[in-house]
This record gives structure tokens, C-alpha cells and sequence, in this order.
């Protein structure tokens, strides 16, 4: 009873919390976003429907903080509200609380290491995709006679109008997406279409002029042809074209096997897949550390303020050495020592706790206690 008592109080503040939080910071990534794609032309549910794919990335990062807080309040709060002390009173040792806090942490772990490893870069990739698209919507809405317009990364389309059934006339297409292999399109008449994320220039009565590496020129005539115009069809294509937020951990760990051959780009992303498995040990040192700083008061009520700066800096201390572990381990090949860090701050904080809790178990870790109990 006990047990689940404190688990269901811990998780439904950290429910609220990771909520509260993950809601906060996507409105002030997501302002940008509605901005672009409102004015892109896209419907207000569409744009909501893009702007949800930051949520997974913006929850991964936010789990840990709100345990941390989570914790710390449920500790502080069994104090104010003497539970801890009647609980101590009955003869319950203080690590009887640590059971429920650590269902919780393996619970948080889990989800962070789904949103993190697979959840999150998916979306990403989405997001980048209809963000694009959105903008190549806006380019092609804007198209006007007489003018070069770049219509996406690596397009520019110039029409000399329309004419009465609502064609474009005397087009020209500019695709530079293989640098190696321009390619030139003319046509007397074309439309747009397909849907949003796979549009299309249909061309009619026209040439292809393809340039390739040697600089030697090839023509091709055609009646009827699709110029893709969507980011998802042109550039999203190529594997090089993610960036570490948007590649899955097999992607980060090996991305030589998944087209990447930038030597300092590798080591970037494998030093994210390091920091991203890592991180998951996060939820564990943060429920320890909330933990350690309360106990370490003992019975005190007072200094509550003094603790949580306490615990909040040591949960910086930890991600910042996260972050340099990874970095490391990816400079020196050792991809071990990642590992080191956790380990040595739950080893510490685990000797801290067990310190607080039984005094006497630690003396014979103590020389001078040893010394002053022999005399």
C-alpha cells in the first residue's frame, strides 16, 4: 500500500510536470513554425498537425528535469507533512521510498529511450519534410511572369505567364540537386500538381539538356514530362541530408554505413549516439540525487531552499560531464568511457545515501573512526 501510494503521487506529478514543461518550450519553438507555414498558405490544422512533430523531441529532453522536480517535491513534501518522519518512527527505513521512485525512474527511462532513439529523429525528418514543402508551396503560389524564382534548395523555374486555359507558358527549369550533373528544362506549356508533399511541374512539348561530369551536353525531346518541385522528392533522397537530431541511434553509431563521409560530421554524430545512451542513466542519478540532498538534512525542516539549489546543480554537473564523456570517448575510439561518468556518480551518491541512512555501516570505511572507537 505504501508502495503504491507513493508511486501514483510521484507519477501524477510528473505527468503535470512533464507536461507543463514539454507545453512551454514547444510554443516558443512552435511561434516560428506557425509563422512560416500560415504564411506558406497552409490551413491552421494543418499547421498544427506540423507544429505536433516537435513535441517528441521536446519531451525527450524535458522527462528528466521534471523527475528531478518531481522528486523533490514529493521528498520535501513527506517532510512538511511529518509522513517521513512517522515512517521513520514506525521503524521503515528511508530506502523503503527509494522503491517507488525507482519504478518510476525505470518507467521514464523507458519512454526517453524510445522518444530518443527512434520516436523523436522520425519525427524530425517529418517535420523537415512538410516544413519544406510548405515553403516550396509559398515559392510556387508566387511565381511570376518574367522572373527567376528558386522554388526550393536547388530549383529555379522562370515562366513567361499564363496563358487563357491557366497554363504556364515558355518554362524554364534550372536543377542543380546533382552539382555533378546539371539539367536544364524547357517546355512551351506545363501545369502544377500532385498533392502538397509530392509536387510536380508537368511539362509539355520541351527539351531535357543534361550536363554530365566531363561537361559534354545530351538532349531529349518529350512531349509530356514531371519535374519533381517537393523537398520529398529531390534532396530528402539523399542519406547526407539529415542532421544528427533527425538520424535513429543505429544512424548515429555507424553513420559511415549510412552514406555519411564527412570526418568531422561522423564524429559529431557518434558523439550524439554516446550522450543519447548515456543520458538514459539521467533518470536514475536524478531520482539519487533529489534523494541524497534530502536525506542529507536528516530530520531538519528547514533549508529546503538551500537543497534544491544543491540538487539542481548537481543535475547540471551531470550533463555537462555527459556531454564532455561522449565528446571524449568519440576523440580517443574508447567508446567505454562514456560509461565511466554515470557510474562514478551513482557509485558517489549511492555512498551518500547509505552514509545518511546508517552512519554506523560506513564507520569501518572511516580509519579514524576505527582509531577513536579502538581507544
Amino acid at each position: 500500500m505504501l508502495d503504491r501510494y507513493l508511486f501514483l503521487r510521484l507519477l501524477k506529478g510528473q505527468l503535470a510536470l512533464t507536461l507543463v514543461l514539454a507545453v512551454v518550450i514547444w510554443l516558443v519553438q512552435a511561434l516560428d513554425l506557425f509563422d512560416k507555414t500560415l504564411s506558406a498558405g497552409a490551413s491552421p490544422l494543418v499547421t498544427l498537425g506540423i507544429s505536433l512533430l516537435i513535441l517528441p523531441r521536446v519531451i525527450t529532453f524535458t522527462l528528466g528535469p521534471a523527475l528531478l522536480i518531481t522528486v523533490l517535491s514529493q521528498m520535501v513534501r513527506l517532510l512538511q507533512d511529518y509522513e517521513y518522519f512517522a515512517l521513520t518512527a514506525a521503524g521503515l527505513s528511508p530506502l523503503r521510498i527509494l522503491r517507488p521512485i525507482a519504478l518510476l525512474a525505470v518507467l521514464t527511462m523507458l519512454v526517453q529511450s524510445a522518444l530518443a532513439f527512434y520516436i523523436s529523429p522520425i519525427a524530425m525528418k517529418h517535420l523537415k519534410i512538410q516544413t519544406e514543402s510548405a515553403a516550396t508551396q509559398l515559392a510556387l503560389g508566387d511565381l511570376q511572369a518574367g522572373t527567376f524564382k528558386d522554388v526550393a534548395k536547388n530549383l529555379t523555374i522562370y515562366t513567361s505567364g499564363r496563358d487563357a486555359q491557366g497554363l504556364w507558358q515558355d518554362i524554364v527549369i534550372y536543377d542543380t540537386s546533382s552539382p555533378k550533373q546539371p539539367m536544364l528544362y524547357t517546355a512551351q506549356k506545363g501545369e502544377i500538381g500532385g498533392p502538397p508533399e509530392q509536387r510536380y511541374f508537368v511539362l509539355q512539348d520541351g527539351t531535357q539538356k543534361i550536363t554530365n561530369e566531363k561537361g559534354q551536353l545530351s538532349f531529349v525531346h518529350f512531349s509530356r514530362y514531371l519535374v519533381p518541385l517537393s523537398p520529398a522528392n529531390t534532396a530528402v533522397k539523399t542519406r547526407h541530408y539529415w542532421n544528427r537530431n533527425q538520424m535513429m541511434i543505429h544512424q548515429l553509431l555507424d553513420p559511415a554505413a549510412h552514406g555519411v563521409t564527412h570526418a568531422p560530421r561522423i564524429a559529431r554524430m557518434q558523439a550524439r549516439g554516446l550522450e543519447l545512451i548515456s543520458n538514459l542513466a539521467a533518470p536514475f542519478i536524478f531520482t539519487l540525487i533529489s534523494f541524497a540532498v534530502v536525506t542529507a538534512g536528516g530530520l531538519n525542516r528547514h533549508g529546503y531552499g538551500r537543497r534544491i539549489l544543491i540538487a539542481v546543480a548537481l543535475a547540471i554537473v551531470f550533463q555537462i560531464g555527459v556531454i564532455t564523456m561522449a565528446s571524449l570517448a568519440v576523440e580517443r575510439d574508447q567508446a567505454g568511457l562514456v560509461f565511466l561518468w554515470p557510474l562514478g556518480f551513482f557509485a558517489t551518491l549511492c555512498a551518500v545515501i547509505m552514509g545518511q541512512i546508517n552512519p554506523a555501516s560506513m564507520s569501518r570505511w572511516n580509519p579514524l573512526r576505527r582509531k577513536r572507537d579502538a581507544a
